[in-house]
Parts: C-alpha cells; structure tokens; sequence
C-alpha cells in the first residue's frame, strides 16, 4: 500500500455512502493500512449504501436490462459488464488505498476473524447508527476488552447520546436539519440543499482529523479513547457565522448568495460555451466590489454611465439598490466569456472567478500542474482519471495511487496475516464466512 507518515497503523472501516469511506481514504492516503471490512453482501455487493446504486444492481441481478441513466451514473461508460459489484464509479473513487476484506462478522468464523482482527488493529472507523455498531459487535465496549489501546472513530448522523441518536440519516437529511439548507436558494425562494450530500465530506474530514488527535493522544499516554462524532455537529460548525447572527439577531438571516458586508456581490450570466445551441448551459462569473475603491475600478473597466449614478456612491446606496445593479451587470457580463472576464477584472484588482464546472476542474492547468488530477488502473475497469489528495508534505514525496479493493478480493492475504492456516480459510470460503460476489439471483 501508500507509504506515508501512518506507515504501521492499521485501520478497519466500517464505511458506506461516503463520510465512512472518506475517513479511511484520507488515512490511507497517508499511508495507513486501511482495510475495507464488509459484512453485508446479500443486497448488491459492496457498493455504497444508496438506492440509486443498488436499484441499479438489482435490476441487473434479475436480467433485466439496467435504465439508462441508472447506468449512467453508476458505472463507467455506462457498462455494468462483466461484474458489476466491482465497477461501481463512486465505489472506486472513494476507496483507493485500502485492501478489502468482506466476511460475515455475525458467524461463529466470523466472530474469530474479527477478535484477531482487532487485537492486531489500531483504529476502527464506522459511521453507522449506534443500534447498527452494537448488533454487529464493533461497539468500543467490545473492542477493548480484546485490544485496550483501540481507538474507535463513530461517525453517526447524530451521535452516540441525546434524543435523536438512533436516527439513521444521510447528507441531504443532515443539511436541512443542520439549518444550512434555510439559508441557502434565492431570497424570494425555499431552502435549497448544497450540491450532493455536503455534510458527507465535511463529517468524514472531521472524522480523518479526530483519527489523528486520538492517534497523537495514544502515544503520549499509551491509552485507546472512543471518539463520538455527530455528522449533524460538524456541518453546524462550518456556518458559525450564521448560527452567531441568529443568536445575536433572535431571528435567522435572510436566505440569498448575496454578501452582507460587500456590494454588489453575486453570480453573473456569461456567453454560453457550448457548441451545440440545443444543448446551451448556464455560465456564470463570480464578483465582488469590497469597497468603494473597488467599485471605481469597476465602472471604469465597465464603462457604463447607468453605473456612475450617485445612488451608488459608497456601499450603502449598493446595498439598497443591488437588484438595479445587478441587472445592469448581468447586461454587461452576458456577451463575455467568463474566463477572459475574470482576467480582466482580476488585472484591475477586482475580486473575480469563473464559476467552474466539474469538467473545467478535470481539466484545469493549475490543479493538474499540481498532480492533483491523477489515474489508475482500477481492475476490471481500466485506467481512468480522479480527483487526488489535496495536500502536500515537504518530507514525503506524491500520495500513491493504487486501486480501490475489489469485493473480498484481499480475503486469503488478510486471514493469513492474521495467523489463520489455508486450511482454516478454506473453511471459512467453504462455510459463506469470506466470499467476494455477492449471491447471484433471480435472472443470472
């Protein structure tokens, strides 16, 4: 595996979807010995726990032909062939860098893999429901009495105490409870959620960074801890701001993109880029005018009068007639292409950027200058392009690369660390202990 500064810890993640994953991931993109432990394959293998993604395995394990955009946005180039539990595109993203070990945790053999497992562990990661983490026996209380040094990093949707903590939960459910999702949309609009899932990675960073504290902690005193992460918690924390003018205010902020210390500040339309009229997307460039200096250099570099009037002298006038200029923006940003535009504001100091697409990031200079961009080789799937590790160290060189785990397919080299003869793992392959596919029914 990636060597790195966790060269030597050995971390088991219980992950699905994406916060648990995202853990594990940046551990070992560290260098950590991460190792995929799975224990459910009766419904779809090891894909991520999402309807989207186990809809589409479902129809293909029944022989029916899977919909078009399920296909889509599962599997690359749209082809679940020839196994489709291993060509997961989200799967396979999400999990680079760990070996994977896929076993049935609730059987006699199974409770024998996962005591030695612990006993030669450092680190357990899990984000499920805290009912979830004691039916299967991964519970702190348990690991402990094996293994007293054991750090367990609980990545729950509401935490391990207080009213709501056997609540299962997903990003979309975390944003709207957290209150983010009220202060997000347009001003005369409803809540409106962040993309896809956004408390997932800001709950599994937290996650990575909490693995670290207990890891620095254990080596000053020698002592395992438990940590109790709240996904609800960390995504509340990152919009400090807002909580703090609510409680100042007595009543929440008003919803829209628009500064509340900077005018006019917002998203403008720019020249659509695409080829093809029938297929026009939305381009837009971000400004902001932080003061009154700013706003000079900006209606000169405009150059239109409309933007001169004396209503729009200083930051106050801006803020009561910001609908009046942004229409007059938008006039003007309309025809531009937004790259070329951000240059020129950007020349004039004014704060200014393209808003980018997912394609603009794959195929960005900067970030590829960076080695940000990178690929592998993923089996079964082929070589294919993926967003990196974002940080670099000055004493370790580039964060490798290898291929996320396919179902079970480190069973036999994990058993074997272990301690466990080939005649034991024979056993547990012969009894349904370790499999690597998940049960092939109805059409195949």
């Amino acid at each position: 595996m990636a060597e790195g500064m966790l060269s030597g810890v050995r971390v088991v993640e219980f992950g699905y979807a994406w916060a648990g994953p995202l853990v594990g991931r940046t551990l070992g993109d560290l260098g950590a010995d991460v190792i995929k432990l799975e224990q459910d394959v009766s419904r779809g293998g090891h894909l991520p726990d999402d309807p989207v993604l186990r809809a589409a395995l479902d129809d293909w394990r029944r022989g029916e032909a899977v919909e078009p955009m399920l296909r889509a946005s599962v599997f690359p180039d749209g082809e679940p062939e020839p196994e489709p539990w291993n060509r997961a595109g989200i799967f396979n993203k999400h999990n680079r860098n760990k070996r994977g070990l896929c076993a049935d945790l609730k059987s006699a053999s199974g409770k024998k893999i996962w005591r030695r497992l612990v006993k030669q562990s450092d680190v357990i990661v899990d984000n499920f429901s805290p009912r979830g983490v004691k039916n299967l026996g991964i519970d702190y209380e348990t690991v402990r009495e094996w293994n007293p040094g054991i750090i367990s990093v609980s990545c729950t949707g509401y935490g391990h105490t207080g009213p709501f903590r056997q609540r299962v939960s997903y990003g979309p459910v975390l944003e709207a409870h957290s209150g983010a999702a009220s202060a997000t949309g347009y001003v005369e609009g409803g809540p409106m959620k962040m993309g896809h899932a956004f408390p997932d990675p800001i709950g599994g960073l937290h996650g990575a960074f909490a693995v670290l504290a207990a890891l620095w902690e254990r080596d000053a005193t020698g002592q395992g801890c438990f940590v109790d992460l709240s996904q609800l918690q960390t995504y509340t924390s990152v919009a400090g701001d807002l909580v703090l003018e609510t409680s100042a205010q007595g009543q929440a902020p008003a919803r829209g993109n628009r500064s509340r210390s900077c005018a006019p500040q917002g998203v403008y339309r720019c020249r659509d880029e695409s080829p093809d009229a029938r297929e026009s997307m939305d381009m837009w460039i971000a400004i902001t005018i932080e003061d009154d200096d700013a706003w000079k250099r900006f209606t000169i570099l405009v150059g239109d009068i409309r933007l001169e009037d004396d209503r729009f002298r200083d930051t106050s006038g801006r803020f009561e007639y910001h609908d009046e200029i942004d229409a007059l923006i938008n006039e003007w940003t309309r025809p531009q292409d937004r790259f070329e535009l951000a240059e020129r504001l950007q020349a004039a100091d004014i704060t200014a950027l393209p808003a980018m697409t997912n394609g603009d990031l794959v195929q960005s200079a900067h970030l590829r200058d960076r080695g940000f961009i990178v690929e592998w080789d993923q089996p079964g799937v082929g070589v294919y392009e993926y967003g990196g590790f974002p940080i670099h160290f000055s004493d370790w060189g580039p964060t490798e690369m290898h291929p996320a785990p396919q179902l079970g397919g480190d069973n036999r080299q994990i058993c074997e660390e272990l301690g466990f003869s080939v005649e034991e793992i024979d056993g547990f392959v012969a009894d349904g202990t370790l499999v690597d596919q998940p049960p092939l029914t109805g059409g195949r």
